[in-house]
């Protein structure tokens, strides 16, 4: 049985929900599904804070064309949960578009009564997808 947070929704849910506020930016929704504590690793090592993730979302930095989840894994245990979603997504950056394969790890925490993500990685999977 799946865990439902306050709000009743479940791991499930909830990474469904943030894939949907990455893909536009949403600045309301990500604050709400990522913990102030959040340590999230990028593809290029670089650890960032939840407070550097709203921002490149905010300034444009981070901005996402496309999502496209072509595989997911949710798992609870008793401090929370994990997620792996791997998904063909094109990002816009200043040198233009890039299309890149990207794996997301995610750690999920009851937090105040809602699911958030505590920690994670992205790793990049392939420069392109056809």
């Amino acid at each position: 049985m799946s865990t439902r947070d306050h709000a009743g929704r479940t791991i499930e849910d909830t990474e469904t929900e943030l894939l949907d506020a990455m893909r536009e930016s949403d600045l309301v929704a990500l604050d709400r599904l990522i913990s102030d504590q959040l340590t999230f690793i990028g593809p290029d090592g670089a650890v960032l804070t939840k407070q550097a993730d709203l921002d490149a979302h905010r300034t444009g930095a981070t901005s996402f064309d496309k999502i496209d989840v072509l595989s997911r894994e949710a798992a609870e245990d008793a401090e929370g949960g994990h997620t792996t979603t791997v998904a063909n997504a094109v990002l816009r950056a200043a040198e233009g578009t890039v299309s890149v394969r990207l794996t997301w790890h995610r750690e999920w925490r009851v937090v105040d009564g809602r699911w958030q993500v505590v920690s994670g990685a992205v790793e990049a999977l392939a420069d392109h997808f056809d």
